[in-house]
């Protein structure tokens, strides 16, 4: 290798000073001497679909199909398969266009399936590991080799710098070699990390069962010989920066535990009797291997450096990193990696070599199924594409048989983020293009921006159809309010009879209640009745989430699969969703999601700065909500990294609170201010965000600008933070949601606060895809009564 070394001068070419390296870090990663960061922040997982076309529609959809055995399973996308154009940049469309794939992907095994779980559960484990001892660190997660260094604007300069091809020889071509972990401490050097996922049988099942001892031999074997040629690579690549820089190495086998491995290496009898002499000689071998790579004397500390299942969390709850679990972790480290401290290792140096594996001018891509390449390397980053692709048009195999069969008379029922809304605008847009008008209806205030999203997902589709037919059908919005008066329902009545042609009357209806507990749930039953009387070829489908007093004209339809949430927001979802009467409990698909998704962000509103009983009168959490939206690069505009996703706008976000003490400015006739805005709006906009404020009291005493500002919510055409009453958000969906406690003075009074809190989780969690931020408030003795 001494060979290579006068290649590499001090100064790498324009464009790439040691200087301009740093600064790259620095701004892509603020706290980088001082916090631990995953590149990518998330894993982003291999998912197994299929392709296929919506009935009616022409629109194809992604449908999940659950891996059976070890059969793998593909997407195939035909010309004629083509969706419609994408609607025009200023329209918020509810499911994402997805590109044509470049190239039929591989098939997605089991296997890699099984592989995707543990890479996450591992690198959950570690980031806990590295927030809780306060490490700085960047955790590089599937480093692939022949990325290093690879685009093309920096060919100039890399061409002086250590490369892995520089070591390609005779039979072994480093350069194609992956790492699955590698991380860069501050202080204590490189760690390579090599993962095998062996004991974990079944890709979706959360419960692996012991392996064999011949798999755990024969896996492990591999692994140390990876974990060689990874060193040997990651060596080189240093070089240049710090000749003598420490480099470990560790085994991560999250399913098996430290006595199977350790029994695997000392050859018990036991394994004498049922392998024969072959596997004798082989983990003999390993051992030797083993304690070689690691730098162990014996087998007892070769087990000590590696990471087993009892130093990591439970699989089924991998995202549950207890105390406990860290205790054990964190001894495990001490061991492998902060045992000694690199002095040689500067800040200047770290950042350089930080900048070399995750730099503009390394790639830094994450898996895609359609074959186009995406780079993540911020959390900002992750966040956006993650939302990307959890707007993905997917659906269920029972959501696709449903709309083949196109019952005339249907109530989806089930919990948030199942594809209810989804399924009503697909089947709107059949009815379109068969030429049918579509009645898009709201029965009161709650489903007011639903239903117009609806209506105009529906002229979104329609307008951008490449075919659309000779005469379509139109949308008619209807917009009442049951609250009042049954002459309310009358008057809806007489509306929609209005619309009949040939003896037919096509109806949407999101966001309904039919239960008897609510105002509007019987007069919503009475419309439903009095169309059926009056239209036989009434066509009304129906969408809410509770599943109670469904009039028997309506067939239900449960749809209980996630389909819009990251796992880490669905699990906030779903502690409210599961302890509510009325409302389906989750169930589970077999697939994985594309993303686990980041960690729920938690603010509090405490501290000196912090004023009034709830975060919505207080200034100083509006200034620390805008800061941690700014971190996510929220309305940062476009990014100079190739192939990253699109930004996060301001359009992406909802900050949502039940607290009927939520207004904007209010001025009289003059325009005078005569009562201000709540704390958190002006603490928003001395950040510079630019808000819109949908307070409670807004559509008794401002009507008419509720209605201008609900209609441009409901499709985000204006390019702003929503901060809303979680009463006008029900049935829409942002990438990142806010959520802020507080009470609502007509509603809340003698509620329990456990219930209340379980109602923001259904209300407002579920308003969220992909980045939830929760502001926690100190627990204070409260007047509320147990009663329900």
């Amino acid at each position: 290798m001494g060979g290579h070394q006068s290649r590499h001068p001090t100064k790498a070419g324009p464009g790439y000073s040691s200087s301009n390296c740093r600064q790259i870090v620095t701004s892509l990663y603020p706290d980088a001497l001082t916090r631990t960061y995953c590149v990518p922040p998330i894993q982003f997982n291999r998912v197994p679909y299929v392709r296929d076309i919506v009935p009616g529609t022409g629109h194809a959809a992604l449908v999940l199909n659950p891996p059976s055995g070890a059969a793998p399973v593909h997407i195939v996308l035909t010309p004629s398969q083509q969706p419609p154009a994408a609607c025009p940049p200023s329209q918020y469309s509810m499911w994402t266009q997805e590109s044509q794939p470049q190239a039929v992907p591989g098939h997605v095994q089991e296997s890699d399936l099984r592989d995707d779980f543990a890479q996450n559960h591992v690198m959950v484990n570690l980031q806990e590991l590295g927030h809780s001892r306060h490490e700085a660190m960047f955790i590089l997660s599937q480093l692939s080799f022949g990325n290093y260094l690879n685009q093309h604007a920096y060919a100039a300069a890399a061409a002086q710098l250590p490369r892995p091809s520089d070591l390609d020889m005779q039979q072994t071509k480093y350069s194609d070699g992956e790492a699955d972990f590698v991380l860069i401490h501050r202080q204590h050097g490189i760690l390579i990390g090599e993962l095998k996922s062996v004991g974990k049988s079944q890709a979706c099942s959360q419960n692996p069962q012991p392996p064999a001892d011949a798999d755990v031999a024969k896996r492990v074997t591999k692994a140390v010989k990876q974990l060689d040629r990874s060193e040997t690579v990651v060596r080189h690549l240093v070089s240049d920066v710090s000749p003598g820089l420490t480099v470990r190495k560790a085994l991560f086998l999250p399913y098996v535990s430290t006595a199977q491995l350790q029994r695997v290496l000392d050859n018990n009898p036991k394994l004498k009797k049922q392998s024969e002499g072959a596997l004798i000689s082989l983990t003999l071998s390993l051992l030797q291997a083993m304690c070689r790579s690691l730098g162990a004397a014996n087998t007892a500390e070769a087990v000590q450096l590696c990471c087993c299942s009892d130093q990591l969390s439970q699989p089924a709850s991998y995202w549950h990193v207890t105390p406990s679990v860290l205790s054990q972790l964190s001894t495990w480290w001490q061991h492998r990696m902060a045992c000694t401290v690199d002095t040689l290792l500067t800040d200047d140096k770290y950042l350089d070599i930080v900048a070399r594996f995750v730099g503009p001018a390394t790639t830094v891509s994450v898996p895609c199924y359609n074959g186009v390449r995406v780079e993540v390397r911020t959390a900002g980053q992750a966040v956006a594409e993650l939302g990307r692709r959890l707007a993905l048009l997917v659906l269920t195999l029972h959501q696709l048989d449903l709309l083949n069969r196109d019952p005339r008379l249907v109530c989806l029922t089930g919990p948030p983020g199942t594809g209810k809304t989804v399924v009503l605008v697909l089947q709107g847009f059949r009815w379109l293009l068969q030429g049918h008008d579509v009645q898009v209806v709201s029965t009161d205030y709650d489903s007011r921006a639903a239903s117009r999203m609806v209506a105009g997902q529906l002229e979104m589709a329609l307008s951008a159809d490449p075919t659309p037919p000779p005469t379509p059908g139109a949308v008619v919005r209807h917009h009442n309010d049951f609250f009042n008066s049954d002459a309310d329902v009358q008057q809806a009545v007489t509306d929609l009879l209005a619309q009949v042609k040939d003896g037919q009357l096509h109806v949407l209806l999101d966001e309904a209640r039919f239960d008897s507990s609510s105002v509007s749930g019987p007069r919503n039953t009475t419309l439903l009745d009095r169309l059926a009387e009056s239209v036989p070829g009434l066509h009304l489908w129906a969408a809410g989430v509770l599943h109670t007093d469904i009039p028997p004209s309506l067939r239900p339809e449960p749809l209980t699969v996630p389909l819009r949430y990251a796992p880490s927001v669905l699990r906030e979802v779903q502690t409210g969703v599961g302890r509510l009467q009325g409302v389906h409990n989750y169930s589970d698909s077999g697939v994985p999601a594309p993303g686990d998704g980041l960690r729920v962000i938690r603010l509090s509103h405490h501290g000196n700065a912090h004023r009034g009983r709830w975060p919505v009168e207080c200034q100083q959490c509006g200034k620390e909500v805008a800061a941690e939206l700014r971190r996510l690069g929220v309305g940062s505009g476009g990014s100079s990294l190739p192939n990253s996703p699109t930004p996060l706008s301001y359009r992406d976000v909802f900050i949502i609170t039940r607290s009927s003490e939520l207004q904007d400015d209010i001025k009289d006739d003059a325009g005078q201010v005569t009562s201000r805005a709540s704390g958190v709006v002006r603490g928003l906009r001395d950040e510079g965000l630019p808000v819109c404020v949908l307070g409670l009291q807004d559509v008794r005493h401002n009507r008419a600008r509720w209605e201008i500002d609900v209609d441009d919510m409901a499709v985000a055409a204006t390019d702003r933070v929503t901060v809303t009453h979680y009463s006008w958000v029900q049935g829409l969906e942002r990438r990142v949601v806010v959520m802020l406690p507080g009470r609502d003075k007509a509603t809340d009074e003698g509620r329990n606060d456990e219930l209340i809190d379980l109602s923001d989780r259904l209300l407002a969690a579920s308003r969220c895809t992909t980045q939830l931020i929760m502001v926690d408030v100190p627990h204070v003795t409260t007047a509320t009564s147990t009663a329900t």
